[in-house]
């Protein structure tokens, strides 16, 4: 299953919403903050692996109502955090300071924003069960689950170095309030965005 890890490893650095995400996150609150979100979508991921193995994930593609409502939920998700980043102003960032949303709630967010992207569940759909062999002694839901660790493993190691190099550039940027403003609008623009991928692309 070695082709199936390098394969995770460059989906995970080609750009798409969870890297962006993690990019957006960890500029504006710090390496720190864009590793619980890290945690949150790699939590998702296991879930959707769940949801694989279950069969719900291809229930869930095959219906364009049960589509379209996940695709309202992540939008919907997104914008608001949009709105949460566009409410920051200059002002209220103090040199030297840098506000900190709660780890728990920044690993809600990571959650969050993979389970409601339906995306997400086409994806896992059409990354996985190609990788899972018939002729192989393992039964096929223990492959299933066996891949979706090593996913798991390939997004650590890859939106980590993300969080990392993000972090830098926020503790770089710390003691500039406007800086720290800017961020949070680019946060803002990020998941405006994301929403809107969420229909077109």
């Amino acid at each position: 299953m070695l082709e199936f890890f390098i394969a995770a490893i460059v989906v995970g650095i080609a750009p798409g919403p969870d890297n962006l995400f993690v990019l957006a996150q960890s500029a504006t609150h710090g390496a720190r903050a864009g590793f619980s979100v890290i945690l949150g979508l790699c939590t998702g991921i296991a879930l959707q692996t769940c949801l694989l193995v279950a069969g719900v994930s291809a229930l869930i593609a095959a219906s364009p109502t049960a589509f379209f409502v996940m695709q309202c939920l992540g939008a919907a998700y997104l914008l608001y955090l949009a709105y949460k980043s566009f409410q920051v102003r200059a002002g209220t960032v103090v040199a030297g300071e840098s506000p900190e949303l709660p780890a728990h709630k920044l690993y809600l967010r990571g959650i969050i924003m993979n389970m409601t992207n339906p995306k997400a569940v086409l994806f896992m759909l059409s990354f996985i069960p190609p990788a899972v062999k018939m002729d192989r002694p393992i039964h096929p839901s223990l492959q299933t689950a066996i891949l979706g660790a090593e996913f798991i493993v390939a997004t650590l190691i890859v939106f980590g170095t993300v969080a990392i190099l993000a972090g830098a550039v926020k503790k770089f940027l710390l003691n500039s309030p406007k800086a720290n403003r800017n961020l949070n609008w680019f946060s803002g623009v990020v998941f405006v965005l994301l929403a809107v991928a969420l229909f077109f692309v």
